[in-house]
């Protein structure tokens, strides 16, 4: 067999691997097109732009300082009101655990049926020290003024806005002054329903009228007469009373407030208000209210003081939340209170009647008060009616 051929094959296959391999090892960036030149990006970038590369933490930031807290939140442009709002909160949580830390509170001596006035007195004394230190740390932090807003939110809370027809034209700085009085008193309304709170004990709602009558004086003098007359119709405890006597009888503004300036010297009396069982202040109490009609019937006159006199009887105003629930015309008020008046009147005489055995009286009071829901469907009509029944379903 001749080697020839094969040596001849040999060698072709090594030349063909050898120009394979060279193949493969060249530079892979030879095969690449040739680079574009360079581009100027001087024509496409806002040199004026600064890029913080530091990201920050909430670690860098915070600070058992307030006052370094207040300029690291600053350093990184954090806006005015977050920061308010930031260390008002931090100030605050930690005077709402020294409330609950550092006073006495009455019930603390369990023992007792009622509480120690003089204990009651300091609590509510300690409370009225924090939140003053508690404010005064804030605006040592954080400047004057830094309150305004918060001024109008504590305020808001007690259910008072300067806002509306005259108090919405206040100027800014009696608008100031007079936020700065009506905040400490809403303050001092809530320090004490705490301390109430807290103790256990019931509101006294001749010390809440004296609470919510205090800051009038002062508003007097901030205020202009028109303001002021303003403020009071709106806000004092005497107006809010004499909207609740007069409730139903639909008075016009002038009305409104001419009774108020006629009963203003016996419903601005704390006693008025008097919820208690002492014998002197209730029959001081009386004394007062039997002053009060005899001014309202003087003062809009025989009419609508029969209205008035209509309007405090539990059954007519039941009468008239009934007609308002069911959306039937107010002319049915009238005739729901007589019936209701009526079935009232005949229920109490079967109760005391001594001649009637109990079954007997089970059966004259079912009978009663269905003569009452025949009567009432009448003047309901039988879709209201209906609906009347659904009610008294839930109420019981």
């Amino acid at each position: 067999m001749s080697v020839r051929p094969w040596l001849i094959l040999s060698i072709g296959l090594n030349l063909f691997l050898a120009a394979s391999l060279y193949v493969a090892t060249r530079p892979f960036e030879e095969s690449l097109p040739p680079a574009p030149p360079p581009i100027d990006l001087s024509a496409y970038v806002r040199t004026n732009v600064v890029v913080r590369h530091e990201n920050f933490t909430w670690p860098q930031v915070e600070s058992t300082n307030y006052v370094d807290f207040v300029k690291n939140l600053r350093a990184i442009a954090c806006p005015e009101q977050t920061i308010r709002d930031i260390i008002a909160s931090e100030v605050g949580r930690s005077y709402a655990h020294r409330k609950l830390t550092d006073v006495t509170y009455p019930n603390y001596e369990w023992w007792r049926s009622d509480p120690d006035p003089e204990a009651e007195h300091i609590a509510a004394a300690k409370l009225q020290s924090l939140e003053l230190e508690r404010h005064e740390l804030l605006t040592s932090i954080l400047g004057p003024g830094w309150d305004l807003e918060t001024k109008e939110a504590i305020a808001a809370r007690g259910g008072i806005t300067l806002t509306g027809p005259v108090l919405g034209e206040i100027s800014a700085k009696s608008r100031r002054a007079a936020l700065d009085v009506i905040a400490a008193a809403q303050l001092k309304i809530e320090a004490y329903l705490e301390q109430r709170r807290l103790a256990g004990s019931p509101l006294d709602p001749m010390q809440m009228v004296r609470l919510r009558e205090e800051p009038l004086v002062t508003l007097a003098s901030i205020l202009t007469q028109e303001e002021y007359d303003e403020y009071v119709l709106r806000y004092s405890p005497a107006a809010q009373q004499l909207r609740e006597q007069v409730r139903g009888m639909n008075l016009s503004a002038t009305q409104f407030s001419g009774l108020y300036n006629a009963l203003f010297s016996v419903l601005g009396q704390p006693v008025y208000f008097y919820n208690g069982t002492d014998s002197a202040l209730l029959k001081q109490q009386q004394q007062l209210q039997t002053q009060a009609e005899a001014v309202i019937k003087e003062t809009v006159g025989a009419q609508f003081y029969a209205a008035f006199q209509l309007s405090q009887d539990p059954l007519y105003r039941s009468a008239q939340a009934v007609a308002q629930q069911l959306n039937v015309p107010a002319s049915a008020v009238q005739p729901i209170y007589q019936i209701n008046r009526a079935t009232q009147v005949e229920l109490n005489r079967i109760r005391n009647d001594d001649s009637l055995s109990n079954d007997e009286k089970v059966t004259a009071l079912a009978q009663a008060q269905v003569e009452q829901q025949q009567s009432l469907e009448q003047i309901l009509g039988p879709e209201a009616f209906q609906r009347w029944l659904q009610m008294q379903g839930r109420s019981q």
